[in-house]
């Protein structure tokens, strides 16, 4: 009965949280001078006797108050802002507004209407869940609420793109899309994910990140950036073919097989583009018989060590790509060596710096080609490669307004068929102005007014092209929710704690192959046998339990004491759960945790995760363990609101901290009655955890 007054609550109290759709009022009007000139402009605000107005060209003007008509004085003082506010920066206000005018002119096409600008509070939790991947702490939420500046949500948006939770979130994002595990070929990865994480709180750009990742040679203990072909190590047409089309968007799946039947591309031309890797080797040739000094026992046991250290990128002299022996187009035989050639997707691609520069280079390789790959990765990540700038920037349009300019983001072979082909090649150029610079260019689009405007709630349908008007009301990600949970139960400490497996696995399990004779690797790898055990630790944290079972090591756990001196050298945990980012957890998470409920990638197939419901879902959110925890009297979001001293004080603590807003009379009112009828305010947090406004993004 009372799960059944709770649930009721939950559905009946929050049925209307969702905004409906309204034009955009905004306050734009023409402004006079105290010398009867005339400028037609939005207000952006008032700042130390200054007004800002923004020209439909995209410029901030600041203008000093007493130059204006005394009329006009009168009603900047009296306008209320409800939207950007005055930027922090006038040059990213400019690139903003030249979006937004791409957006208004495609919707005016189609006859639609841009959505009103977003509440303060739906801002506050869409800003902290698409850049810092989580939802606002109460305090956090509190500040923004309160603050009564023009500036607010620039500085925000500043604030967040600079953090440690940006990391956070966009190696979640990157995790999936790159397919980041901790086991995969029977080794482990943790090199390869620690460098990526530092790569992106570095803040280096995109094109050389990727295009480190396509020329790095060496072991993975040494090199963490050969992960990326040591993913798919021995498979290089399979890793060609993720690597087209997560970076450059290209189709080219089916032409592994045969000539592609909906697009340009050839089996031929595929090959083509594979003998570019043809040189490169993702295995060390000999290194398994390093161990014929060792006895059969010691052998077998280190079978595993030599496996990670064998791992290893390498470039031979000779180019050894082959069309495949079952080959039948009329433009070559089976079995026929293949020689690189780059692929165009048009006449005006050849003419491009890039092209130029990949032909000239593969030309002086002729006699070295080990040298092709780099000539490849240069060529993918050149800022005049029509499709890398375009692919990326696609991909995190869609991070924030949940679907891309083109869909889907893996298919790019015709930009004109986006639904915006204008704004999609105006992104590309903004990418590259901005060098690549991943924070820049998420700064520039939650600047913009299209993304700070509501959320459209109606279903769109399959097909259906999506000039946006705001960004689509969207589920969580699974990462996003878990974050969120753990924001709840520990607060703003919520990224104190980092993982940091990965120089501590190579310090013990390298063996050093390409410097030592084969006794002393037989030497070093008694070492290692000795100080394996040590590893136990970094090896599990969940990730190896059996399926349906929590690890022993985390049933004995007991929750984290609060003494005032917390040791975030180790993640919190509470109820017997570990209570960390999911960029810290195992990648990815044990079958039955929360993120894998809840649509975490199992990182076999780029790009799954996934935002369905399920009944599973609804259960875990109903009874599992993170429910326990929020429940937790020693919670963040519990111990907060028991410490109010009236009911009503304790029900906007729980609304500001799940949905970061203040209760609605009817709402509250609600609450009340139901607090005064026996349910407490650990029944609220239940209430508030599984309704429909927490979990979506809006």
């Amino acid at each position: 009965m009372k799960r059944t007054t709770l649930l009721t609550l939950a559905i009946c109290t929050l049925a209307a949280a969702l905004p409906a759709q309204q034009q955009s009022s905004g306050n734009t009007r023409t402004w006079h001078d105290n010398k009867g000139r005339e400028l037609v402009a939005t207000f952006r605000g008032i700042k130390d006797d200054n007004i800002f107005l923004q020209t439909t060209d995209g410029n901030v003007h600041r203008i000093a108050l007493a130059n204006l008509s005394a009329a006009d004085q009168a009603a900047a003082r009296t306008l209320k802002i409800e939207g950007l506010g005055i930027p922090m920066d006038p040059g990213v206000a400019q690139a903003a507004a030249a979006i937004d005018k791409l957006v208004l002119a495609r919707l005016q096409k189609a006859d639609q209407h841009p959505n009103a600008l977003a509440s303060d509070e739906q801002f506050i939790r869409r800003v902290y869940l698409d850049l810092a991947g989580r939802i606002p702490a109460r305090e956090e939420t509190v500040e923004f609420l309160t603050d009564k500046s023009d500036t607010k949500r620039a500085r925000v948006i500043d604030k967040l793109v600079n953090s440690e939770g940006f990391t956070s979130r966009m190696f979640n994002y990157f995790g999936d899309m790159l397919r980041i595990a901790d086991d995969a070929n029977k080794i482990k990865y943790f090199t390869y994910e620690e460098w990526l994480k530092k790569q992106i709180a570095e803040n280096r750009p995109w094109n050389v990140i990727v295009r480190e990742m396509l020329s790095a040679d060496g072991n993975m203990l040494q090199n963490g950036a050969t992960g990326y072909l040591l993913r798919d190590k021995g498979m290089r047409l399979d890793n060609l073919s993720l690597t087209l089309t997560t970076f450059l968007g290209a189709n080219v799946a089916c032409a592994q097989c045969h000539d592609h039947p909906f697009a340009e591309w050839t089996q031929k031309q595929f090959y083509q583009m594979a003998a570019f890797m043809g040189a490169t080797e993702t295995e060390m040739p000999g290194g398994r018989r390093m161990l014929s000094g060792l006895d059969r026992q010691t052998a077998k046991q280190a079978r595993n060590i030599m496996r990670v250290n064998t791992a290893m990128v390498t470039d031979k002299p000779d180019n050894d790509m082959t069309l495949p022996k079952d080959y039948k187009y009329e433009d070559g035989k089976p079995n026929e060596p293949v020689k690189p050639k780059l692929v165009s997707w048009g006449k005006e691609d050849a003419r491009t710096k890039a092209y130029r520069d990949a032909t000239d280079a593969l030309r002086s390789h002729k006699n070295h080609e080990a040298d092709d790959r780099d000539v490849f990765a240069k060529w993918v990540t050149s800022p005049d490669n029509p499709r890398f700038a375009m692919t990326i920037a696609n991909r995190l349009w869609k991070v924030v307004f949940g679907v891309g300019v083109k869909e889907p983001v893996t298919d790019l072979d015709n930009p004109d068929t986006a639904s915006n082909p204008e704004l999609l090649r105006h992104l590309a150029a903004e990418m590259v102005r901005v060098n690549f610079d991943i924070r820049a260019f998420m700064r520039l689009l939650c600047n913009t007014e299209t993304y700070q405007r509501e959320a459209v709630t109606r279903e769109i349908a399959m097909g259906e092209p999506y000039y946006f008007p705001g960004p689509i009301l969207r589920r969580m990600t699974a990462e996003q929710a878990w974050d969120s949970c753990v924001t709840l139960a520990i607060g703003d400490k919520v990224d104190a704690f980092k993982l940091q497996r990965g120089d501590a696995y190579a310090k013990v399990m390298d063996l050093k192959l390409t410097t030592s004779s084969p006794s002393e690797v037989a030497e070093r790898v008694q070492t290692v046998l000795s100080e394996r055990s040590q590893l136990r630790g970094l090896f599990a944290k969940g990730a190896n339990a059996k399926p349906g079972k929590r690890p022993a090591r985390m049933r004995q756990m007991q929750d984290t004491e609060d003494n005032g001196e917390a040791d975030f050298s180790k993640p919190a945990v509470m109820s017997g759960l570990m209570l960390a980012r999911a960029s810290e957890l195992p990648q990815p998470e044990r079958g039955e945790h929360f993120l894998r409920m809840f649509g975490q990638s199992d990182r076999q197939i780029a790009d799954s995760n996934s935002d369905e419901g399920s009944i599973p879902q609804v259960m875990m959110l109903m009874n599992g363990d993170a429910q326990q925890v929020l429940q937790n009297p020693k919670s963040k979001v519990l111990s907060t609101a028991l410490a109010e001293q009236t009911p009503d004080a304790q029900i906007q603590d729980l609304y500001i901290s799940f949905l970061s807003r203040n209760p609605k009379p009817e709402e509250l009112a609600d609450a009340r009655s139901a607090l005064a009828g026996g349910l407490s305010p650990a029944d609220l947090t239940w209430v508030l955890f599984n309704s429909r406004e927490f979990i979506f993004v809006q």
